[in-house]
């Protein structure tokens, strides 16, 4: 038989994956970009030094740009400060392209889009920031499921046909200020939902823009959820139902004084359209409590009276003559208590009996369980296995792979070579004298083991250059 040499260079990838609560990954590193003593002067520089699950922290300072920045890995930039960190896009955008990006506690300047989530951009985060001036006719693009924009500020944008287009599933658009926002036409939206199911639109304020405020557009724009939201003093419609889906709802929020109308309709209405909370919720009102199903604050736009003094109108709020908010509140959100007790029923003990600890009287009792999951994390020394020049019939030296284990619980880790990696590695590979099926190891939490890889490659082995491989490490908590 003839000897053959195997070169292995770079090799053997390595996965990570967690089964029970959190990804386990190959520590991250962290870069620094700014002045003089920073690992990079550049943001451009640092995204291409760095690895997924990197950080890259930006100092105070004005970065520009002349080119998209095109980020294909699972990297957070985190700003020092959100009002001292600038990033001058020069006519260019951020275009994330793989899932979990982050991007925090920085102002986008003289940008298109700002952000443009793209490719396989899932699950992005976007947080505490400040988008100023963006130019693109469809505004800041939410586009793939799991995006989360929250805290945000986006301000002085004008032309747009959208301000912030929503076109993913699932995504969260949080506590952000979109205000003083100029569209372009009779059809321009500061927020627009289409096609995107389950949404939560929470806690934002959208006021005196020119445009709708909330648009949801067609079929597939279904169960949402909007509330706890101010939308006013916009000089098209607030909430505009344009061929939308089924079982939207809109409750706890104040709309009023939208130049369009509070709520306005296009095409065919959905059978299905909450302007009341799905769940009960007890609110107190000036010392009154109450438990119901509340509905929303409309300004002028509702007379109706408040017969028992509890903040909730006595008669529905008919809306596009179909729909009805059966319990419509008599001022803003802000001006009632959740799970607030009411007035002292006269039955119940005196507030000031010393028997009662702090003057308080108990007035019932709840039952609360919770299941607290178990803290997974989990990092381990290398991302990569080089097991050197081989010849057929040869082992290779010992590879050496740290796991530590920083969580709340003990973790057992195994592994599994995939199905796409080459036959020498499914047959040839061996950890700590045992064949790669065969291991397991336990890692207490708080504590570092060490494993080692060797490659044992077959007599009969012909395949000859680079073989490349994959080894998927599982961890799960005990």
């Amino acid at each position: 038989m003839k000897n053959m040499k195997l070169i292995f260079g770079k090799t053997l990838l390595i996965a990570f994956i967690v089964l029970f609560a959190f990804t386990g990954t190959a520590a991250a590193k962290e870069w620094t970009v700014g002045a003089s003593g920073s690992d990079f002067q550049t943001i451009q520089e640092a995204v291409a030094a760095a690895a997924d699950n990197d950080v890259i922290s930006i100092g105070s300072g004005t970065y520009s740009f002349s080119a998209n920045l095109s980020v294909s890995k699972s990297i957070s930039l985190i700003g020092e400060d959100k009002e001292s960190v600038i990033l001058d896009l020069g006519g260019f955008s951020i275009l994330p392209k793989k899932e979990n990006f982050v991007l925090r506690n920085v102002t986008l300047t003289n940008g298109t889009n700002g952000i443009n989530l793209q490719s396989d951009a899932t699950n992005a985060l976007i947080e505490n920031c400040i988008f100023d001036g963006m130019t693109h006719n469809d505004g800041i693009k939410l586009a793939k499921d799991g995006a989360v924009f929250k805290d945000n500020i986006v301000k002085n944008m004008s032309g747009f046909t959208n301000a912030v287009y929503i076109t993913g599933n699932n995504v969260e658009f949080i506590g952000n200020t979109l205000t003083g926002l100029s569209g372009s036409g009779s059809a321009a939206r500061i927020v627009c939902l289409e096609n995107a199911s389950n949404a939560l639109i929470q806690g934002n304020t959208i006021t005196n823009n020119a445009g709708e405020a909330i648009r949801l557009w067609k079929a597939e724009t279904s169960n949402a959820v909007i509330t706890e939201n101010t939308i006013s003093g916009n000089t098209l419609k607030g909430i505009y139902i344009y061929n939308a889906g089924e079982n939207n709802a809109v409750f706890l929020n104040n709309i009023f004084g939208n130049g369009g109308g509070n709520v306005a309709s296009y095409g065919t209405l959905p059978s299905s359209v909450l302007f009341n909370s799905p769940q009960p919720v007890t609110l107190s009102y000036n010392g009154v409590s109450w438990t119901g199903n509340p509905g929303n604050y409309w300004g002028n736009d509702y007379s109706g009276a408040d017969t028992n003094g509890n903040g909730i109108g006595s008669t529905p709020k008919t809306i596009l003559t179909v729909y009805a908010d059966n319990a419509p509140l008599l001022n803003t959100f802000a001006s009632y208590t959740a799970g607030g007790e009411g007035p002292q029923d006269p039955g119940q003990p005196d507030p000031q009996d010393p028997g009662q600890p702090d003057g308080k009287n108990p007035s019932g009792s709840v039952s609360m369980i919770t299941n607290v999951l178990p803290s997974l994390s989990v990092s381990f020394s290398v991302d990569s296995l080089n097991f050197g020049d081989l010849f057929a019939g040869q082992t290779s030296e010992p590879r050496e792979m740290a796991i530590t284990n920083s969580g709340s619980c003990d973790i057992i880790v195994t592994v599994e070579v995939t199905d796409s990696s080459d036959v020498l590695y499914k047959q040839g590979l061996w950890i700590d004298d045992n064949f790669w099926p065969n291991y397991e190891k336990t890692v207490q939490k708080g504590r570092t083991v060490s494993s080692e890889l060797v490659l044992k490659v077959p007599a009969d082995y012909s395949n000859t250059g680079n073989i490349d491989g994959t080894l998927i490490l599982w961890v799960e908590a005990v």
